[in-house]
């Protein structure tokens, strides 16, 4: 009887064996990777968030800024074009053929200056009137000008 007890008692022993073996892997893949995760949660204490404080300096009105002239001389040789016939110019556009200074008014007229030897003997004469506001102007390819105007919209058919 002996050996009989001792053959029914390995395979329970087996059982027992193997229930441990499956339990070794698991334990092993806690201690690497989750006990110093669970360590590291215990024993880390986070900063309480504290938000930035509202710079209400930056949010309160100032008052604007004027610009500094750097150099007061800085137009003293400079000569004027067309002063006094020229009313509210907005842009002025070139034209290296002709030589010809065009610049849009507020009045609606696009006015021609031709430079000559000094301002005075410069000649500022009403060119084309655009019934409009000519805000940009720009020389094209082909020697003419192009007009944008505030007011006039150009309608395709």
């Amino acid at each position: 009887m002996p050996a009989s007890s001792s053959n029914s008692a390995s395979p329970a022993n087996a059982t027992v064996q193997q229930g441990k073996g499956l339990w070794r892997p698991f334990v092993v893949v806690f201690a690497t990777l989750l006990a110093p995760l669970v360590a590291a949660v215990l024993f880390y204490q986070l900063d309480s968030f504290d938000p930035a404080p509202i710079p209400l300096h930056e949010l309160s009105p100032v008052p604007p800024i004027s610009a500094l002239l750097v150099n007061d001389h800085i137009l003293a040789g400079a000569e004027f074009l067309g002063k006094g016939q020229l009313k509210g110019p907005e842009d002025i556009a070139y034209d290296p053929n002709s030589q010809l200074i065009y610049t849009g008014c507020e009045d609606g007229w696009i006015k021609r200056v031709t430079v000559n030897e000094s301002s005075a003997n410069s000649l500022v004469e009403n060119w084309v009137n655009t019934g409009g506001r000519p805000l940009g102007l720009v020389v094209g390819h082909n020697n003419e000008l192009i007009v944008a105007d505030g007011y006039k919209t150009l309608l395709s058919q």
